[in-house]
């Protein structure tokens, strides 16, 4: 391989392992906040409500 061949295979994988690099941070940031998420929520806000609006609770099988 030529020199020219050479220098631009590397150019390339430095980029690519800069690249890597940086979607491994996403992964892990976006893992976090699924945690998160995950974590912050008591009830599941599409889910049935367990109180009426002057605050009686729902009585279940009526």
């Amino acid at each position: 391989m030529n020199e020219q061949a050479i220098s631009l295979l590397q150019q390339i994988l430095e980029q690519q392992q800069k690249q890597t690099c940086l979607l491994e941070t996403i992964a892990s940031q976006n893992l976090a906040l699924i945690e998160a998420l995950a974590d912050g929520e008591g009830t599941d806000p599409d889910g049935p409500p367990s109180s009426y609006l002057d605050g009686s609770p729902v009585l279940a099988g009526r």
